[in-house]
């Protein structure tokens, strides 16, 4: 006869441990110690075998009959579909141990781990800070494999509704790139991150606002009456001498200015498309470089923060952007804006006397950091052009004190 509730709750330890059955192979086992253990058995490739199916008691973890017996209905459609229920609970055993082992942060930090080795100990930093703010407080501790795009979703939205859209736009890919490590781990299936691209918002598109040819020696002519801090004046100056990117001039050391050979050589960690970019000193940057060199030369950096040598971070992006400002040119002039103003001085630039361009166009690119894609041929490139892009570098100088002697001239 089948169990009945009352039969399983009265059943009383004795002497030794016996059986209740309740049919199909289920039966309750009673341990003299009082116990109750649900147990399944059945047979598999010829081989007769047990299946424990839970523990009957008050405990709120314990199993019911009714609980055991849709467990035994469970157990023998996987014997029908000729799946052993007993191996397939170790493998579900298994799985569940291997998620949690295998939470979103482990398999981030392995990921950094594995991808610091190639980047900028000031990247790994960054991407490792940006994940710890905005990603691991919410889903760190979930199982890897646990995590769907219903989970991450107002995860990056609650990013992008406080207008950091950039920031979002980083950190969803920066979790695509997680969830890849851990499909190539095998600790999980899907990468829920590149399902979001869709629903990611994004600021309309505008060019960077920049000073036409004619504005430039007003401007320079308010730069030159500029009292603010020094360090801040000569980055500006540094910034329109190379027209460099405002990251890749903030974030200089000074290991990379070689004085003797005349070049600044910023490594490919720290360069947008991850490619060395070298940049000829002329005469009048090299003499803004040793006043520099006196005010931060006994650190690292060139630009520490709030002026500190020692600080082991650099100043602001936000800082230049600051000094145009304080002179007049909010929303008209932004260190960006020196790139669009250098390349078309450079590209307008002819000989007066045969009317024909004075740089090529491909100098122009190389000393943009436009680099190829094909990296023989970049290389080919950058010693083909260095020359000429020496020269290029000098006479933009030279334009610039011309430019600015025009503008003290009342």
């Amino acid at each position: 006869m089948p169990l009945t509730n009352i039969k399983v709750t009265n059943a009383k330890a004795r002497d030794r441990d016996y059986k209740l059955s309740d049919g199909g192979g289920m039966f309750l086992l009673v341990k003299k110690n009082g116990s109750k253990y649900w147990r399944l058995k059945y047979r598999f490739a010829g081989k007769e075998k047990m299946l424990a199916l839970g523990v009957y008691g008050p405990k709120k973890s314990a199993v019911s009959l009714t609980q055991a017996r849709a467990a035994r209905e469970d157990a023998k459609l996987l014997l029908k579909k000729g799946i052993d229920p007993g191996l397939e609970r170790k493998k579900q055993k298994i799985a569940q141990k291997i998620n949690a082992d295998n939470t979103f942060q482990d398999i981030a930090r392995d990921w950094i781990k594995i991808r610091s080795e190639k980047w900028s100990e000031r990247h790994t930093s960054d991407v490792t800070w940006t994940l710890e703010r905005d990603i691991f407080p919410y889903v760190g501790s979930m199982p890897i494999n646990d995590i769907d795009t219903q989970v991450l979703r107002p995860v990056i939205d609650r990013i992008q509704n406080r207008g950091a859209l950039e920031t979002a736009s980083r950190l969803r890919q920066r979790c695509s790139a997680i969830f890849r490590h851990g499909l190539a781990l095998g600790v999980c299936t899907t990468d829920p991150a590149e399902n979001l691209k869709t629903v990611m918002l994004s600021r309309a598109t505008k060019n960077m606002p920049a000073l036409s040819q004619e504005e430039i020696p007003a401007f320079l002519r308010k730069l030159s009456a500029y009292e603010g801090e020094k360090q801040t004046l000569l980055a500006l100056k540094l910034m329109m001498l190379t027209f460099i990117r405002t990251g890749e001039l903030i974030g200089g050391r000074w290991e990379e200015i070689d004085f003797h050979q005349k070049v600044w050589n910023i490594p490919p960690e720290r360069m947008k498309r991850s490619r060395p970019h070298y940049v000829p000193l002329a005469e009048q940057t090299l003499v803004v470089l040793t006043e520099l060199h006196e005010l931060t030369g006994v650190g690292e950096l060139m630009f520490p923060r709030r002026g500190m040598v020692r600080e082991t971070h650099s100043m602001s992006n936000g800082t230049i952007l600051r000094v145009i400002d304080r002179v007049g040119y909010r929303n008209q002039m932004t260190g960006h804006g020196f790139r669009t103003v250098a390349s078309t001085a450079l590209n307008e630039a002819v000989d007066p006397d045969t009317g024909k361009s004075l740089f090529s166009f491909d100098a122009i690119e190389r000393q943009l950091s436009h680099e190829e894609e094909n990296e023989v041929r970049a290389a080919y490139n950058k010693a083909r052009y260095m020359p000429e892009r020496r020269t290029m570098m000098q006479w933009w100088a030279d334009h610039l004190d011309q430019l600015t002697q025009d503008s003290l001239v009342v």
